[in-house]
């Protein structure tokens, strides 16, 4: 019996299996279409005080991933469906890899943790793809053919700046690596139809290449992608649809009329109807409405005392949690 980390459902669309690791993959089902990991590694408590951070083979941190071990992805071979989020490293090769080897996995979703950063020297040639970012299809555009790699490792090489780069070198290593297994649908060009990246540099260079233009339909940029030279080639310009981060919701205003005087009365509820109050005079009246609004005061307080305990208790039950490994 499949337990709720590994049953059909998590894994699927909306539903990461979250903090995944290596030990999981034999409770995979092999043949599955859809595949939904989470691979950020959150950093425990206690690796907070170590002074020097230890690193594997790969020279990965050990709150990082290993790259190695994502490799068994490429013994998926009918996934329609791919998504991993949380990425701290890049893992193109294997990525890629897994794509050439599944001919109908359409629809591609990579989110790094954290966003690409351009170094300052050339910083100024690259635009952010942001909420004003659009591309304009119909525009006459020089295509930028400077490859910003470094050697097909799906990183941006340091003379550009640091971060994940939408490597076409990694996509075409990747092909040679596992052209034995190459299916005959997928020896020329990659099977998506549906690419959505985030926090990743762009270019052209892998869409002139390796993309299908009888396939692609849409590209989606989320996160803080920057636009390093991206556009698409003449038969793709007018039927992919590439689109940036939708605009955040802008917060609905308040409505405010003045308070006239004589609006706001006190009133004492007993067994939930209104007690009459009786004259007395103006020094009574404020008296007891102070006694009144120190009463609400007090309790007021306590209940800020109780949330602020509960919350403290919540926070401690999540670090204990996320200390725990699956």
């Amino acid at each position: 019996m499949d337990s709720p980390q590994t049953s059909a459902e998590i894994g699927g669309f909306g539903k990461p299996i979250v903090n995944f690791r290596p030990n999981l993959w034999r409770h995979l089902d092999k043949d599955r279409p859809i595949l939904n990991l989470d691979l950020f590694w959150p950093i425990k408590l206690d690796d907070l005080n170590d002074d020097e951070e230890e690193e594997n083979s790969d020279g990965d941190s050990k709150d990082v991933f290993p790259f190695k071990e994502l490799k068994p992805l490429q013994t998926f071979h009918n996934l329609h469906y791919l998504q991993l989020n949380g990425m701290m490293r890049s893992y193109q090769p294997i990525i890629w890899a897994t794509c050439w080897l599944n001919k109908n996995l359409t629809k591609l979703h990579l989110e790094m943790a954290l966003e690409p950063e351009m170094n300052k020297d050339s910083k100024h040639k690259y635009r952010k793809i942001d909420e004003t970012w659009s591309y304009d299809g119909s525009s006459d555009r020089q295509v930028d053919a400077e490859y910003l790699g470094s050697h097909g490792e799906g990183i941006l090489h340091p003379e550009f700046g640091v971060g994940e780069y939408l490597d076409q070198h990694a996509m075409k290593q990747a092909q040679i690596d596992v052209v034995e297994s190459l299916p005959i649908d997928n020896m020329r060009h990659l099977p998506i139809s549906h690419l959505t990246l985030m926090n990743f540099a762009v270019d052209a260079g892998p869409f002139f290449r390796w993309f299908d233009p009888k396939k692609l339909v849409e590209i989606t940029f989320l996160g803080q992608c920057i636009d390093t030279g991206f556009y698409l080639p003449d038969n793709m310009r007018f039927l992919v649809k590439a689109t940036g981060p939708k605009p955040r919701p802008c917060p609905q205003p308040m409505v405010a009329r003045v308070v006239k005087p004589g609006e706001v009365k006190l009133v004492t509820l007993k067994g939930g109807k209104v007690v009459p109050q009786e004259p007395t005079g103006g020094v009574a009246v404020a008296g007891k409405g102070v006694k009144t609004k120190l009463s609400q005061m007090m309790r007021l307080g306590k209940k800020d005392s109780k949330e602020a305990k509960e919350s403290k208790d919540t926070a401690q039950l999540e670090r204990n949690m996320a200390n725990m490994a699956l």
